[in-house]
């Protein structure tokens, strides 16, 4: 395993400082023991959107919080779609951002055919946050996946949740920074009291196998249907 590091925990901090300006978001900090955990709302349909809330409540309340995480859910924030749409794009999107660089991990659920947060990885991947996705193996998500990123799996959460309370312990040892192994851009760690450097990703694989994330084309989507087809045309009466 070649590790080249191209940003250590000092460069990040210059790294950031510049991010956060440029963004207007300088007067945020960000807490290291803090997770932002992301969750399809606008897109989600009715039916489906209580199986996606009982497994964030899982991961933020039985797997985060007794792993000294604390847990920010967007569903349940007063910027919700499903509380307010009355806010403004421009505001939203910088109450999100504030929140995603306000802490150090991003972790959440990707379970539909769009995750409903692409947005919102990307802005963890920009902003050099400990990403973690979880997946459901008897689920086919879509390949268009962020790199560093760490992908873990499972098959029944609300048996296994318990098995990943150790990966977020270990994962609060170490402080991020970015790098290449074997030429693949990775998600770095910084151990905090050593300083030896690893391959976040790669080490989680190799100290918890049975959670490793292998993606299987056989495996079905979650089919979604339209509720409201119509408002393609509803205003151009030439196409109905």
């Amino acid at each position: 395993m070649a590790i080249e590091v191209t940003m250590n925990p000092e460069q990040r901090r210059t790294y950031l400082d510049t991010l956060l300006a440029n963004d207007g978001l300088s007067h945020i900090e960000e807490d290291p023991m803090a997770a932002y955990c992301p969750i399809s709302l606008t897109q989600t349909p009715e039916q489906l959107k209580p199986y996606l809330q009982e497994r964030q409540h899982i991961l933020m309340e039985k797997v985060l919080a007794e792993a000294g995480i604390e847990a920010y859910d967007p569903a349940t924030a007063p910027y919700s779609p499903d509380t307010n749409l009355t806010s403004q794009p421009d505001e939203i999107y910088l109450v999100d951002s504030s929140k995603i660089v306000g802490a150090r991990f991003f972790v959440g659920h990707n379970l539909l055919p769009s995750t409903g947060f692409g947005i919102e990885a990307e802005k963890a991947k920009t902003y050099n946050r400990i990403a973690v996705i979880l997946l459901d193996a008897n689920i086919r998500i879509s390949r268009m996946q962020p790199h560093r990123a760490i992908y873990l799996q499972y098959r029944d959460y609300s048996l296994e949740h318990e098995r990943f309370i150790p990966v977020f312990q270990l994962l609060t040892e170490y402080n991020p920074g970015l790098g290449f192994n074997e030429g693949k851009p990775v998600l770095l760690g910084f151990d905090k009291k050593s300083g030896e450097v690893v391959d976040l990703e790669h080490e989680i694989y190799s100290r918890f196998t049975d959670l490793r994330y292998e993606y299987k084309g056989a495996v079905p989507t979650l089919q979604l249907k339209p509720e409201n087809p119509e408002i393609f045309y509803e205003n151009n009466p030439d196409t109905k």
